[in-house]
């Protein structure tokens, strides 16, 4: 969302407002064939995965810490498996320190639009005049009665985003501009009626209906609090990762189901209209053949993240709050903090940030080599790499000839082009196994 300069905040008043029963279960999974922990409910603990298990230099943790900090990061946690990899504070901040999701909280409200439709609450097709009464909007009647839920989930309302305040939610400020589903738009006011939406359906508060059918039921507590730009969610950077940690779950928390309508889970987080593939219900999706971003009616081609797994999914806050995950890796990874820099939707930083993660690895004189079975074709190469195998790639690293990381891939089809002329090698990941060989690139 944006100005969130002014939003008021103490560390750990969010947390402070209600007393927690802590609850210890000891809780496991299955995705994608690996197992997948859940750390106990309102608890401290939560098992932990050694760097060296995952092959990660000393020096390159520190690196990592070195560039969110510069980056006014405050919190900042990594998940493999369920189990923290890497956990980092800044600021005076530590586990219990709770702060605002801003954007990133589009994501949780989607969640839970589609648990309240699978309790019967409410339909994602129903006019968004049934929950909040004619004239919501200064439209006409019938220009209002074609707006749905779903129009507000996909930022497809048709209402009016250049009046000056894409924030505003009082009914002059929400005008006609062209029929519902054919424009793709970031406009925040849409997206912020939804909780009105919910709070009709149910006659309860944001916050309570969000605690009681999700936040409780994995462990935290959250707080929505209204400011000058909407209703901006308060957690701690653990707390977004246990709803990560349910996303990488298909919506399941240690074989409870949270999110039950797996039809609405699957659209939440593939595309959902024509316009701009890489939006599902308010998450950002990667992997797709182009994408459009806040304020911009222009068209990028290529993904959001080129250099990262095409399933990943995101959500995404002003001053950099993101909450990625990755289901192909098992992997999790939020940061919290204040101004990266000055985006709505902070892409180019979280390209940054995913390239500061995928230079964790060990250099390549501390791995092991000759396990995996591949060739590189062509060894001398203009601009892209095959690289054949039999066996099952689930990362390739390309390094200087002197071990520096230069780039990763998780095709068999690399491009090179970003590279000076040199001598490169290539290294190739399966598991636990890996293997190296030599390339020149003309």
């Amino acid at each position: 969302m944006g100005r969130l300069s002014d939003v008021p905040f103490r560390k750990n008043e969010a947390m402070n407002y209600l007393s927690i029963v802590v609850c210890i279960v000891l809780s496991h999974s299955i995705v994608n064939g690996q197992d997948l922990y859940f750390p106990p409910n309102f608890s401290s603990e939560w098992a932990s995965i050694a760097p060296s298990e995952l092959n990660w230099c000393e020096e390159n943790i520190e690196n990592l810490n070195s560039f969110l900090e510069t980056t006014n990061s405050n919190a900042f946690i990594v998940l493999k498996d369920g189990k923290i990899a890497h956990e980092a504070y800044f600021n005076d901040f530590d586990m219990n320190s709770s702060w605002y999701w801003a954007s990133a909280g589009k994501s949780l409200t989607a969640a839970m639009v589609g648990i309240l439709q699978e309790e019967g609450s409410l339909n994602i097709n129903d006019p968004t005049t049934q929950y909040l009464g004619q004239g919501w909007t200064n439209c006409t009647v019938a220009e209002e009665n074609q707006i749905t839920l779903w129009h507000q989930l996909t930022m497809t309302s048709g209402l009016d985003y250049t009046t000056g305040d894409i924030y505003c939610t009082e009914p002059e400020c929400l005008t006609y501009l062209n029929a519902p589903g054919e424009e793709w738009y970031y406009h925040n006011a849409p997206y912020t009626l939804l909780s009105d939406v919910m709070e009709s359906a149910l006659d309860q508060s944001y916050t309570g209906i969000t605690n009681q059918k999700l936040a409780n039921k994995i462990g935290f507590i959250g707080l929505w609090t209204n400011v000058e730009t909407g209703r901006l969610f308060f957690s701690t950077i653990r707390g977004m990762a246990r709803f990560g940690l349910l996303m990488l779950n298909n919506g399941d928390w240690d074989g409870q189901e949270i999110i039950k309508d797996k039809a609405y889970f699957d659209d939440m987080i593939n595309t959902s209209q024509d316009i701009n593939p890489s939006y599902g219900y308010l998450w950002w999706l990667n992997g797709k053949e182009s994408h459009r971003l806040p304020a911009s009616l222009f068209d990028f081609q290529g993904s959001i993240i080129p250099d990262a797994p095409e399933d990943l999914y995101a959500a995404i806050g002003k001053n950099g709050q993101i909450l990625i995950v990755v289901p192909s890796q098992n992997l999790i990874i939020a940061r919290m903090g204040n101004n990266p820099d000055e985006s709505l939707v902070p892409v180019s930083y979280i390209r940054s940030l995913w390239s500061e993660y995928e230079k964790l690895s060990c250099p390549l004189s501390t791995q092991k080599a000759d396990q995996i079975k591949f060739t590189v074709f062509p060894s001398l190469v203009e601009s892209r790499v095959e690289i054949r195998t039999d066996q099952t790639i689930d990362k390739v690293n390309v390094y200087s000839s002197d071990g520096r990381w230069m780039l990763s891939s998780y095709s068999k089809n690399i491009d090179l082009s970003s590279l000076f002329k040199g001598v490169y090698l290539v290294e190739v990941r399966s598991g636990n196994s890996q293997s190296v060989k030599r390339i020149v690139k003309m």
